[in-house]
């Protein structure tokens, strides 16, 4: 019986949780981080205070936490990850070029987006916000070649595989924040377009090279 009273209070807990990190990216996204604190977040829940604060120590750690779903608990990520691990060598980079498409489009982005790009700033006044933000934006050390979609024949490949991550990263954030500036020029196909020429530009080139 107490097993059961623990599992259905842990279930409570995330459904909980996961209801906060919603609110917090919706109310900072709509805000900005210095807009909006975690009492509104709780308003916007409709959960106690006492619910955000057994959760996030500070609205710093809050938007930690979105980006930490986002990227890596979320059904969109498993979904990412899971069609990218049937991808073969050969229709990997293609593949997440297709997904980074699908997810831009999905409606839901252009919030997360500008939730992001509003804690680059208030992150950067705070070293161990920094810190910890680089946690999820960079790669993992000794990240294998594998890992990354780029096609081992590229001149690309050539490139240490957490660089490769950094310039997706950079072409990620770079295109979010030009796409809700001017939402009818800048279309998420241009990601894939970035991507594929340069992969492929180098790719070419690394073929000439070979035959000279």
């Amino acid at each position: 019986m107490k097993s059961m009273i623990r599992m259905i209070r842990n279930q409570q807990q995330q459904h909980n949780r996961l209801r906060l990190l919603a609110a917090a990216e919706r109310i900072f996204a709509a805000r900005g981080v210095a807009g909006a604190s975690l009492d509104d977040v709780a308003l916007e829940a409709g959960l106690t205070k006492g619910a955000v604060y057994s959760n996030f120590r500070n609205k710093g750690e809050s938007i930690l936490e979105v980006i930490r779903y986002r990227q890596t608990l979320s059904q969109e990520a498993r979904d990412f990850h899971a069609i990218l691990d049937r991808a073969t060598d050969d229709e990997r980079l293609e593949t997440w070029c297709d997904m980074w498409i699908s997810t831009s489009k999905s409606g839901d982005r252009a919030d997360y987006a500008r939730l992001v790009l509003d804690f680059i700033p208030y992150a950067l006044r705070d070293e161990q916000l920094t810190a910890r933000f680089l946690e999820f934006i960079s790669p993992p050390d000794g990240i294998s070649a594998s890992a990354s979609p780029i096609p081992i024949g590229s001149e690309f490949a050539r490139i240490p595989a957490e660089d490769q991550f950094r310039i997706l990263m950079a072409l990620d954030l770079g295109l979010s924040a030009l796409a809700l500036f001017d939402p009818d020029n800048v279309k998420p196909e241009l990601y894939k377009t970035a991507v594929m020429s340069l992969a492929h530009k180098l790719y070419d080139a690394s073929k000439q090279t070979e035959c000279t």
